[in-house]
């Protein structure tokens, strides 16, 4: 009997380890998700994590990720056109590059390689191993797009999006100019239009000019509704988000801005983890079963804006335009900006219609790129 009691402790301490553990891999992926969209990178994992996230290729092929990994992080070791014996004795071992990735895509379950080579690397989910092995175009770009959500309590609910199509290795150079911007000038805060102070509108127009300096290509889209007889708010914001991403694919492949085939990663604002959690899962399977030729998914996941300039730059466009839909006095602070933030990305709030009450026919408005002249 204490044979077996001592047997069913060892059961109990298993599994609070198995959960502890978890738990663990859990808050180190968070942690590695927000640094890698962030740009907030310190760590050999975290820069691996953003190759694979930035350059689809090295998801799949480990000389790939090599390659990159010295390009973008150790430019200054060799010519970035060969590397001498001399010079690989400098730079990061491909080892240890290797386990990054390993621990990043088989632990973490983020940016991972095409299942032809998961069956080849022995890492292909049981129930997949049976299953036809689909096989999609090598190297493929990115659609990245940012999303975030205002007027929840008000007249009009609205979802807007920032999309980036280009990012590679320059997002993490953009992150790291305006984070070197914001400590020039002592700024120590995020920029959320809701926590604007009047002190503060220079700073705010300035940052909204740097990240578009430094993004050119970016593009901002936003869907609105009437936010009248929705018993949970809940879907009607699933319904919008969705309308909101598979308008805008139509919208980047039709005007060739950003054709297909792409990857499609899709970024929220972070919220509460089980409503996030659902949302995502909803998103995804209505975008499955459009069935959209040459679109294959890749990570959607809710992530802190906390250094996330991006988030940020989303925050501050839908922002404006729920103060612009809701706000008839044009005298206040927040109305300044709002009315430069939408100047600046060519915004014309009077395109708006606002008796469209029908999410499925809702509209995507300011569908055309932005570019700095």
């Amino acid at each position: 009997m204490d044979e077996a009691n001592n047997q069913l402790g060892l059961d109990f301490e298993s599994n609070d380890a198995n959960e502890e553990k978890n738990l663990q891999i859990k808050k180190e992926r968070q942690e590695l998700l927000s640094n890698v969209i962030s740009g907030n990178l310190t760590t050999t994992r975290e820069k691996v994590a953003y190759i694979l996230n930035s350059f689809t290729s090295s998801r799949n092929s480990d000389i790939e990720l090599a390659w990159n990994f010295w390009t973008a992080f150790e430019s200054d070791k060799f010519d970035t056109h060969s590397i001498t014996k001399k010079q690989m004795k400098l730079l990061s071992r491909m080892n240890s590059l290797i386990r990054a990735r390993a621990k990043i895509q088989n632990e973490y379950r983020l940016f991972q390689a095409d299942d032809t080579v998961k069956k080849y690397r022995g890492v292909l989910e049981e129930q997949k191993k049976h299953e036809a092995i689909e096989d999609k175009p090598k190297n493929l770009p990115v659609y990245s797009v940012f999303i975030d959500e205002t007027g929840k309590t008000q007249k009009f609910l609205s979802i807007g999006s920032l999309w980036v199509i280009d990012g590679g290795i320059s997002s993490y150079k953009t992150s790291q100019e305006i984070t070197k911007w914001k400590k020039e000038n002592s700024i120590n805060y995020e920029f959320h239009f809701s926590q604007v102070k009047k002190s503060k509108v220079q700073e705010y127009k300035d940052f909204f000019l740097k990240f578009l300096s430094l993004n050119p290509t970016v593009g901002f889209k936003v869907i609105v509704v009437q936010n009248i007889g929705f018993r949970d708010i809940s879907k009607p914001i699933t319904d919008l988000t969705f309308h909101l991403i598979n308008k805008g694919i139509d919208h980047e492949n039709s005007t060739g801005r950003a054709p297909l085939p792409r990857i499609l990663q899709v970024w929220l604002d972070q919220e509460e983890k089980g409503s996030d959690n659902l949302k995502i899962e909803n998103v995804k399977e209505r975008i499955i079963s459009q069935k959209i030729e040459d679109l294959y998914l890749g990570n959607f996941e809710a992530v802190n804006s906390e250094d996330n300039h991006y988030i940020q730059a989303t925050d501050l466009f839908i922002a404006s335009v729920n103060r612009k839909l809701h706000v008839e006095n044009n005298s206040h602070f927040k109305d300044d900006l709002a009315e430069y933030i939408l100047d600046m990305v060519k915004f014309d709030i009077n395109l708006f219609n606002k008796e469209n009450s029908n999410i499925d026919s809702a509209t995507v408005f300011n569908l055309s790129d932005f570019q700095i002249d």
